[in-house]
């Protein structure tokens, strides 16, 4: 690829990501101010400068525009070599030899999925007033997050070789993912979630945010591993 494709392709994915910020942030304003039923897609559209085809080129729904919902789960495209860092591939002389420990495994998975997100620094206080302003919001992202735990369970058994319901799974799953919301509500800042004030780390740039991201998570997966002697 030379280097005007190479460019190009950049100059697409930054636009990208910044209509998908500013759908993201004008939803959150407007769902904080407003209420969900107290705009149109349109008015949204409006506000950002962009027609109502692009917004679902990204979104489905204004509650997704809300939310920054994506329809993939963000821990699937590392699901292979989740597995195959573990017992059950190696038995099969499939993956590694010897196989990677569960929890060094699902803290570079972790590190790995939270690096894809479209982390929303600067506009927590409006996320989490909207947040608020919509309990429906709240649940639905309640219920997204119980989904992608059951899958990790399933995905924790079949990398250690256990059947798909064990307990086991489901208390593992259970640990990391709070370990992981712990993590994500540390690298924003507490006081976030009630200050207006974005705090500096909002002017970090993308590389930074993740780095720092992932020190928190191995710092926290590292407490997590004291707990149990490990």
């Amino acid at each position: 690829m030379n280097e005007s494709a190479t460019g190009d392709l950049g100059s697409r994915e930054r636009r990208r990501r910044e209509t998908y910020a500013a759908l993201t942030t004008h939803a959150r304003t407007l769902t904080a101010d407003r209420g969900l039923n107290g705009f149109t897609i349109e008015e949204l559209c409006e506000e950002v400068g962009v027609s109502r085809r692009t917004f679902f080129n990204y979104f489905a729904t204004k509650e997704d525009a809300v939310l920054g919902a994506k329809s993939a789960d963000p821990i699937e495209p590392f699901a292979a070599g989740f597995l195959a860092s573990g017992p059950a591939a190696a038995v099969d002389g499939s993956g590694s030899v010897p196989p990677v420990a569960l929890k060094d495994a699902l803290l570079e998975l972790f590190i790995e999925a939270f690096a894809t997100l479209d982390i929303p620094r600067a506009d927590v206080h409006d996320f989490m007033r909207a947040m608020h302003a919509e309990p429906a919001l709240m649940r639905r992202m309640a219920d997204s997050a119980r989904h992608r735990q059951r899958a990790l369970a399933e995905l924790i058994c079949q990398r250690e070789g256990l059947e798909a319901d064990d307990p086991y799974g489901e208390l593992v799953a259970l640990l990391v993912s709070h370990l992981g919301m712990a993590s994500f509500q540390q690298f924003i800042g507490h006081d976030g979630f009630c200050s207006a004030d974005p705090g500096p780390e909002a002017s970090e740039s993308d590389d930074e945010a993740r780095t720092r991201l992932a020190a928190i998570l191995t710092s926290n997966f590292s407490h997590a591993s004291r707990l149990f002697g490990a």
